[in-house]
C-alpha cells in the first residue's frame, strides 16, 4: 500500500494530474457525503500530505495573478516582441545595477515576450497568463511598452520607448504610499 502511495506522490509531483486521487482512492473511507477521510495509517497519511502540498506549490508556481501582488508589490511590466528586440535590450541596460533600488521600492520586474519565455523576477510565466496580462493592458504582440502598476493595482505610468530607471523611481517616490513607506 505504501508503494502505491509513493507512486501516486511521484505522479502528482511530476505532472500534477488529478489521477493522483484515483490512484489513492482506496486509501480513503467515506465519512460523510462528499467527505473522504484517510485510512488511519501514519505512513500513508504523511505521504498524502506531502503529495497535496506538492500539488499546491506546483500550481502556485505556474499561475501569475496580478491581483496576488495588490497591496504587496509594485509591478514594472516590460512588453517586447522578443528578448533580442532593440528597445528591450536598451531598457534592460537602463535597469542594470538597479536591483537594490527595485527591492527598496517593492518593485517586481515582469518581462512579457511574444516570442520566447516571459518571466516575473526571473521565474517563467505560463503562456495563458502572458496572454491575460497582454490583454489586460491592451498591448499588441509587436509593441514595446513599459507599464508601472502601483500597489493599489492601477496603472501609474505607461511608456512606449525605453525609460531611465531614475524616472520610474522618481514617479514611485512621489506616490503617497511610497512617502508613507519612507517615513517608516
Amino acid at each position: 500500500m505504501l508503494t502505491r502511495c509513493l507512486m501516486a506522490l511521484l505522479l502528482i509531483s511530476n505532472v500534477g494530474c488529478s489521477s493522483f486521487y484515483t490512484d489513492i482512492s482506496s486509501l480513503y473511507i467515506q465519512n460523510k457525503p462528499n467527505r473522504l477521510v484517510p485510512v488511519q495509517n501514519p505512513e500513508i497519511t504523511s505521504a498524502f500530505r506531502i503529495a497535496s502540498n506538492l500539488k499546491t506549490v506546483k500550481n502556485k508556481n505556474m499561475a501569475f495573478d496580478l491581483k496576488s501582488y495588490q497591496w504587496k508589490k509594485r509591478l514594472l511590466l516590460v512588453f517586447a516582441p522578443a528578448e533580442n528586440s532593440p528597445a528591450y535590450q536598451k531598457q534592460m541596460q537602463l535597469f542594470q545595477a538597479q536591483q537594490a533600488a527595485f527591492s527598496e521600492r517593492d518593485l517586481l520586474l515582469v518581462e512579457i515576450f511574444t516570442e520566447g519565455r516571459s518571466r516575473a523576477s526571473g521565474k517563467a510565466l505560463d503562456e495563458a497568463d502572458v496572454a491575460k496580462v497582454r490583454s489586460r493592458f491592451q498591448v499588441s504582440p509587436q509593441d514595446f511598452r513599459v507599464i508601472l502598476v502601483g500597489k493599489d493595482g492601477t496603472v501609474k505610468r505607461t511608456d512606449s520607448k525605453p525609460i531611465e530607471a531614475k524616472v520610474i523611481f522618481n514617479e514611485i517616490d512621489a506616490m503617497p504610499m511610497r512617502q508613507q513607506e519612507m517615513r517608516k
